[in-house]
């Protein structure tokens, strides 16, 4: 793929965005079905130094986070850095937050010392027949960790 203009890239950082944001937002409420649907069936996910190839791989690996810890992700400065009509690549940067569960509804906030990490995230994403915007791959990279 090769870069293309601003004008050009623009309405399609709208549509690609959403789908980052859906997928991150999915990923923290933990519905897993939601995050799933956005991937392509093929799909390779780098996530925490390990590739996951397929759906099963993801579903699995997402089944064995810890129950009493919540994460928040929060992306930033997103572009496009490469598009065609049918696939694209989108970077942006990713900071986690992770933070114990409440343990009753209606209870104080936790109080967190900072962020978790900060990720560089590359997505590839696929417009397959009869599909929208998909994920085929997404890279999560540790650009650095925080101190507390």
């Amino acid at each position: 793929m090769t870069a293309v203009p601003s004008t050009v890239t623009a309405p399609a950082l709208a549509e690609l965005t959403q789908v980052l944001h859906a997928f991150f937002h999915a990923l923290d409420m933990r519905r897993y079905d939601r995050l799933l649907a956005l991937f392509t069936d093929d799909c390779r996910w780098l996530r925490q130094g390990q590739w996951l190839e397929g759906k099963s791989a993801v579903l699995a690996a997402l089944e064995a986070r810890a129950l009493d810890i919540d994460t928040r992700h929060v992306l930033t400065n997103t572009y496009v850095s490469a598009l065609e009509s049918a696939s694209a690549e989108v970077e942006t940067y990713m900071t986690a937050y992770r933070y114990p569960v409440a343990t009753q509804p209606g209870s104080a906030p936790p109080s967190i010392a900072g962020p978790l990490r900060f990720n560089l995230t590359t997505t590839m994403f696929r417009r397959d027949p009869g599909h929208d915007w998909r994920i085929a791959e997404q890279r999560m990279v540790t650009a650095f960790t925080f101190t507390e």
